[in-house]
C-alpha cells in the first residue's frame, strides 16, 4: 500500500515509518523539518520537504493540477 505520512520526520513519526516500511508498504512522508529531521526518516522513505499550508505543492504530490 502505498502511504502519505505528514510530520515523519519527527520522533513519533519516524519511528511510525520505519514500521510500515519495514511491513513492506511504499511510505512517502511530508515534513516541513521544522520539528524533525530529514536524517531521521528511513532510508526505505520518500522524504518530500514542504508545508501543508502549500496547496499548490500538494495539488502536485496528488496529481491535482
Amino acid at each position: 500500500m502505498k502511504l502519505f505520512v505528514a510530520g515523519g520526520a519527527g520522533y513519533v513519526g519516524s519511528h511510525t515509518v520505519r514500521a510500515l516500511v519495514d511491513a513492506g508498504h511504499e511510505v512517502v512522508v511530508f515534513d516541513n523539518l521544522s520539528a524533525g529531521h530529514a536524517a531521521a526518516v528511513c532510508s526505505g522513505a520518500r522524504l518530500i520537504v514542504g508545508d501543508l499550508e502549500d496547496s499548490i505543492l500538494l495539488d502536485d504530490l496528488f496529481g491535482r493540477s
